[in-house]
């Protein structure tokens, strides 16, 4: 079933490495994120608040959402969901030009990318944005996240080799060796993003002298 088993939001410690930084040898929250849910996980989880419609019709509204909204922002068109948010999109430039650049130019001149951007709802009845979102979580504190890193010989590259969360008791207790917790990631890169609903732990930044640790 695709039902979120944690009943909080988790919060993780993670230490900024990053000796150019203003927080360097501090730690920063990130959140602990779970599983990401596929369309059918996402749908079932919806019926289990109780729902008149099946798991299929649900399903099926879902995937139309998901083709139809790329198409309506691919026209310019936002879409706004009442008490979720909007979606818009947004253009990524290669460069300025001047008034007497601008005759004949093309948008593949000029345009490097065309984005999908969520604002967030900011009403007061339905606020999803930042500060106010955060009042909304039950949140505890986890984890900490000791990352070991290494240069790649190919690239040259400091890399992710090894991410071990720790119980904050366990990494505050005196007779912690550095030598408990678990591995999250050995694959050598960064664990961030996650597709297909498997486990993701890479979490997020941790606000603004936090967020440059990497």
């Amino acid at each position: 079933m695709g039902l979120v088993n944690a009943p909080v939001l988790g919060i993780n410690l993670k230490k900024n490495t990053n000796s150019n930084s203003a927080g360097y040898g501090k730690y920063y929250p990130e959140v602990a994120r779970q599983k990401t849910l596929t369309t059918r996980g996402f749908a079932e989880h919806m019926i289990s608040h109780g729902s008149k419609y099946g798991l299929e019709d649900i399903v099926a509204i879902l995937r139309m959402f998901s083709t139809c909204l790329p198409e309506l922002l691919s026209m310019g068109i936002g879409v706004k969901f009442d008490g979720l948010g909007c979606f818009l999109p947004y253009a990524q430039s290669k460069k300025g030009i001047t008034k007497a650049q601008m005759a004949g130019i093309t948008p593949q001149e000029i345009i490097k990318a065309i984005h999908i951007r969520f604002l967030p709802d900011s009403t007061k009845l339905d606020n999803l944005a930042g500060p106010k979102f955060a009042d909304r979580c039950s949140m505890e504190m986890q984890n900490v996240i000791v990352v070991e890193r290494r240069k790649d010989a190919q690239t040259g590259k400091v890399v992710e080799v090894l991410r071990t969360e720790i119980p904050i008791n366990t990494f505050l207790s005196e007779n912690y060796t550095g030598t408990t917790g678990s591995n999250t990631n050995n694959g050598g890169g960064d664990n961030n993003g996650n597709n297909g609903g498997g486990d993701n732990n890479g979490g997020g930044g941790g606000g603004e002298e936090g967020a440059d640790q990497n």
